[in-house]
């Protein structure tokens, strides 16, 4: 379970809620393409309230956890 004091700068504890896209709902809605399935970066980024370049830099950071988990 994951526990508010836990840093989500490793892996592990993002591992444990990764199926919590439920909790995105009750921020704001999030827009999808036609599919229900997918987002452009510019979505993300406006969903997030940042720039692009934002959204591109994590990607970049990331890519490969952001892969395994269905990106």
């Amino acid at each position: 379970m994951f526990k508010k004091s836990v840093p989500l700068e490793s892996r592990t504890p993002r591992s444990g809620v990764l199926e919590r896209t439920d909790v995105l709902d009750r921020v704001k809605d999030l827009s999808l393409l036609p599919d229900g399935m997918h987002v452009t970066t510019a979505m993300v980024a406006a969903y997030f309230e940042v720039a692009g370049t934002v959204v591109n830099n994590l990607l970049s950071r990331h890519r490969h956890e952001l892969q395994s988990n269905g990106m």
